[in-house]
């Protein structure tokens, strides 16, 4: 994950500037999404925004406008991907407001009108979403973007680490790159560990005195565990589905990861910066409610079943969305790619109020309910709820399971 930062700071290339989409993610343009998760599962719902924020020299305020009822969020994460906090309509109200990002290790500045926010790294990341409707409200959405600032704005990219390929010279990028942001006192034992084969805030590989045989199976290590990265990730995932009728629900711990180093790392594999459950929770469809992987084909198509008044209880909205197996959204005429409850006028129900998504090839023919295609091959459902309610946290509520029809 540290490292994964330093790929977003060079893919940004100037910090304590505001960088934002203006357009929904969609399978033919790269959104900004590609800067922090490499274009996959990206959200049809907001507007991203994205910027690399530089506090040693002071405090970056950050403004944002009346911004109504629309539902926003700032998500400020650390180098090692941790959630530092939110400024937002959930914890700071839908505006007018100022705040003043101040690294809590820096220049304490009072900085008048500005409410102070306190990070604990001079370096974070601020990843904005934006909640947009139909067109028309897309162009509401712009509009109120345009009233986003940073200021003071702009500026040079500290020095940026090399990521070199897994190996014994990845390991010294990593301890260059805790240089720049030390590690949480959490870590302390980890370092204790690592620093045997000379990783950590001050060590290189070559200082550790390794005999030909260690260096070789240091090596090795590495290769092997940036090559296995994606398959654990996807076998940890699979194995949530199993337990929770085909969801893989995110562990309570995401986003302030502790010592859970494999979470951790699988969810900066899976997407890079991801929410606290406080403010969304994504669960992943990736089995039918027989606990089958799911596939395009077939006779029937899939449906996922809201029954009257058991759709998703969030605060601000909830939205279900269809990938194909490499993460990417499936293109179709109709250019829909997510059923989302922030779309009303979209958003079809049966007559007793009940919701039906279907998943299929082809259309279905059912005007009474919600189509997404789906590849003929796997594909996998995302399930966003933001601002979910108290009885998503504690899994007094869970989503159906997705079933042939």
């Amino acid at each position: 994950p540290l490292m994964e930062c330093q790929r977003v700071r060079q893919t940004v290339g100037t910090v304590n500037t505001l960088y934002s989409l203006t357009s929904l993610a969609n399978p033919d343009i790269d959104p900004i999404w590609n800067a922090i998760g490499g274009g996959k599962r990206p959200n049809t719902d907001t507007f991203y925004s994205l910027a690399e924020l530089d506090l040693s020299n002071g405090p970056v305020v950050l403004s944002v406008p009346d911004m109504g009822t629309r539902y926003f969020s700032f998500q400020l994460t650390d180098p090692y991907t941790n959630v530092s906090g939110y400024i937002g309509s959930r914890t700071t109200g839908f505006g007018p407001g100022k705040y003043a990002i101040t690294w809590s290790g820096g220049p304490q500045v009072d900085v008048s009108g500005a409410q102070t926010v306190l990070v604990p790294y001079s370096s974070m990341l601020a990843l904005g979403r934006t909640l947009a409707g139909d067109e028309a409200d897309q162009q509401s959405a712009i509009e109120l973007m345009k009233q986003y600032s940073l200021t003071p704005s702009g500026g040079a990219v500290n020095p940026v680490i090399p990521i070199p390929k897994p190996g014994l010279s990845y390991l010294d990028s990593i301890s260059a790159a805790m240089e720049l942001s030390p590690p949480p006192a959490v870590d302390a034992p980890i370092l204790a560990t690592m620093a045997q084969i000379g990783v950590g805030p001050g060590l290189r590989v070559a200082d550790a005195d390794l005999s030909v045989f260690s260096r070789v199976a240091v090596d090795l290590a590495v290769r092997t565990t940036a090559a296995l990265l994606p398959l654990l990730a996807t076998v940890n995932q699979y194995v949530a589905a199993v337990q929770n009728r085909g969801w893989a629900t995110p562990s309570a711990n995401i986003g302030n990861y502790g010592t859970d180093y494999l979470l951790r790392a699988g969810v900066a594999e899976v997407g890079l910066v991801a929410n606290t459950p406080e403010e969304a929770v994504y669960s992943a469809g990736l089995l039918s409610g027989k606990l089958v992987p799911l596939k395009g084909w077939g006779i029937k198509p899939y449906v996922l079943h809201f029954g009257p008044g058991e759709e998703p209880p969030v605060g601000a909205f909830w939205s279900v969305t269809a990938y194909d197996s490499a993460g990417r959204l499936v293109p179709n005429a109709d250019l829909r790619y997510s059923v989302s409850s922030s779309r009303p006028d979209e958003l079809v129900r049966r007559p007793d109020g009940s919701i039906d998504i279907v998943f299929s090839p082809c259309d279905p023919g059912d005007p009474g309910a919600n189509w997404l295609k789906t590849p003929l091959g796997g594909f996998s459902a995302y399930l966003r709820m933001y601002v979910p309610d108290q009885s998503v946290l504690d899994g007094t509520w869970t989503a159906p399971a997705i079933l042939r029809a």
